[in-house]
């Protein structure tokens, strides 16, 4: 029998659906979507969910052989009923199982969620940041998606200057700064030149998440995360207005 490989960081946009209401009866609210595609196992996940633009943590779901994708977002109480969300599936945590009461799935959600809060996704980014605008928001969005605590790796004036042979148009200070009032990123710090890949030693990331062609450093990149052995993740984003949010226009 050939096994099915699903993709464990696959998003899903969708409308939401009413169902059941099961879960208002053991104190969980969920988001409900009707999900007939055979792409996602018969599992619970941590997720995180996209909500008019923006990103909620914490996210508990799973998908039922009803073809019900259902989640429970924490610390939410919204109606969102025939709006569109965007589930972002994270990790397995465990197969469903077949509950005898409610109690006892009750202790089972309690546990589930204990298991999400403590298990913390971390994601790396690194870019000039020269020049901040709706890309660079954009891009940090679309990262912050696949984890709980989003780290930004600011190139320093040096790196800028060897790897694109020009001076940056800001300093390292107003880059940094510029990066920090977008709030999105949980910490932003600057690149270690003497030593590239110490944040990777340091924060042990989940997952790194390059621009689509993000390709200097990548294979750097790339062979210390082999030659090491680490159990890291790297994602490519997707393009954003490239004709209108270029840093080479936006100087012009």
């Amino acid at each position: 029998m050939k096994l099915r490989k699903y993709n464990m960081h696959k998003i899903i946009n969708w409308i939401v659906i009413k169902w059941k209401q099961l879960w208002r009866t053991v104190w969980y609210n969920t988001a409900n979507i009707s999900y007939i595609n055979n792409d996602i196992a018969d599992w619970v996940y941590k997720i995180n969910i996209v909500i008019d633009n923006k990103l909620y943590k914490w996210a508990w779901s799973f998908r039922s052989n009803l073809n019900i994708f259902e989640s429970h977002i924490f610390d939410f109480n919204n109606d969102i009923y025939w709006k569109e969300i965007e589930i972002i599936l994270l990790e397995k945590i465990r197969d469903n199982k077949k509950i005898n009461s409610l109690d006892e799935l009750k202790k089972l959600i309690e546990n589930d969620i204990k298991i999400i809060k403590n298990n913390i996704k971390v994601a790396l980014t690194f870019w000039t940041f020269d020049i901040v605008h709706e890309w660079h928001r954009n891009y940090l969005f679309q990262a912050k998606k696949y984890c709980d605590k989003l780290i930004t790796i600011v190139a320093t004036d040096n790196n800028i200057e060897k790897f694109k042979w020009k001076k940056p148009l800001n300093n390292i200070e107003k880059r940094i700064n510029d990066v920090i009032e977008l709030n999105i990123t949980d910490e932003v710090i600057s690149w270690d030149e003497s030593n590239p890949m110490k944040w990777l030693d340091i924060y042990n990331p989940n997952y790194i998440c390059l621009w689509y062609d993000q390709l200097w450093f990548s294979e750097l990149l790339d062979k210390y995360i082999y030659d090491k052995n680490l159990k890291i993740y790297i994602i490519r984003l997707n393009p954003y207005k490239e004709d209108i949010y270029k840093s080479s226009l936006l100087k012009k």
